[in-house]
């Protein structure tokens, strides 16, 4: 393959991204002021020269299991480093964001219903082996983008579909859960769902328009210009900068409150992986950004016993009262009042208390004793940081 890719912007010709002496430039090919390729580079005339792969365009690459399963199927037959995994996805990275390259392969479908109803128990290893190459999506959970077609949906679906290994058992029970959570505390959350056998965790991709167009989206590496292995450098303090930086004034309160509360909740249900890629922002226009929805919400501590968060910030959180230092990050970092912190803080803990009550409901009547168990530690795991 040659070592250049043209790159598009809603279906636009805006540029061309090649690797040379060991360099990756990105040169613009307009002057469309709007057809920018990340809100971190903006279109002018001189190239965007970078050592590693463009963050924007690493966003795109796989990673952990997919990316084993992609490198041992193709390392003999083409490069897999990042500019050759580029290549390699590049007919199936569909979004505001695109890139001339061939179609390779007749899009697969399927129906939600088999993923809601699975009728076979290695359907997680089907779905890899249909859509792995079609799957431009980060993250070391196994997981893949599936294309889904049913009699109500037109146009054509995406769902992420994630599964788990054995060092993680039920990871997607523990997920649905979380993110009833999230939800139940009035953060906006993708559509999601819990298969029948409690082994996938299905959610909607959540930047494509009911028409079919797509959103721009950019998670917090891109925007900080941190390439995705500096995704656990930085602050909880940097992501609100940069919500204050980018966000459109008229998204920029009700973002800094939703960031707040997501805070507060990846403290209440311990998640120690709330690192930059999984915070990010959605847009239609330079003048129209706004926080995009919560995602990848889990309880870690139930895998690493003694995990931590991911920044410096939960240092202060785990050694001093979550609380107290919560409320004044409220104030400092996110231009909220006293009042206001304590409301919002007490919304998540409610939503935490409702959500601890339907999982002792499906207890009390569940058959299956590993999934039993499991719900009954990660209950006593809220009910903990709810004391």
């Amino acid at each position: 393959m040659p070592d250049s890719l043209h790159v598009k912007v809603s279906n636009e010709k805006v540029g061309t991204i090649l690797l040379e002496n060991n360099e990756y430039i990105f040169d613009y090919t307009t002057d469309n002021q709007d057809a920018f390729v990340s809100l971190s580079m903006p279109v002018r005339v001189k190239s965007y020269a970078n050592p590693k792969l463009h963050p924007i365009f690493e966003m795109h690459l796989p990673e952990g299991y997919l990316l084993s399963i992609i490198k041992k199927h193709f390392s003999k037959i083409t490069k897999t480093d990042d500019f050759g995994l580029l290549q390699l996805m590049a007919h199936s990275i569909k979004g505001r964001l695109t890139y001339e390259a061939d179609k390779t392969q007749e899009e697969s479908t399927l129906s939600l219903d088999t993923l809601l109803h699975p009728k076979s128990e290695t359907l997680f290893d089907e779905l890899v082996s249909r859509f792995a190459l079609d799957s431009p999506i980060s993250g070391v959970q196994p997981k893949v983008l599936v294309k889904v077609r049913d009699k109500v949906t037109l146009p054509l679906q995406e769902y992420i579909v994630k599964s788990w290994g054995d060092e993680y058992p039920h990871l997607a029970l523990n997920e649905f859960y979380c993110m009833k959570v999230v939800k139940c505390a009035g953060i906006e959350v993708p559509e999601f769902y819990l298969s029948d056998d409690n082994k996938l965790f299905i959610m909607k991709r959540f930047d494509i328009k009911d028409d079919g167009n797509y959103l721009g989206f950019e998670d917090m590496c891109v925007l900080q210009a941190r390439q995705a292995d500096e995704k656990y450098e930085g602050s909880y303090e940097h992501i609100a900068k940069s919500i204050k930086t980018f966000v459109s004034p008229k998204y920029k309160k009700k973002a800094l409150r939703d960031f707040f509360k997501m805070m507060v909740i990846n403290t209440l249900v311990q998640n120690g992986d709330a690192h930059l890629k999984n915070f990010g922002m959605l847009y239609e226009n330079i003048h129209d950004i706004w926080l995009a929805p919560a995602y990848d919400v889990v309880c870690t501590t139930l895998y690493i016993q003694k995990d931590i968060p991911c920044f410096a910030f939960f240092w202060k959180v785990r050694n001093g009262g979550a609380k107290r230092f919560l409320l004044r990050f409220g104030k400092e970092s996110c231009e909220l009042s006293t009042s206001e912190t304590r409301v919002l803080y007490d919304e998540c803990v409610e939503a935490l208390r409702i959500t601890a009550h339907e999982m002792k409901e499906r207890i009390e009547i569940e058959n299956d004793l590993h999934v039993k168990a499991f719900l009954s530690s990660l209950m006593e795991a809220f009910e903990r940081e709810n004391q």
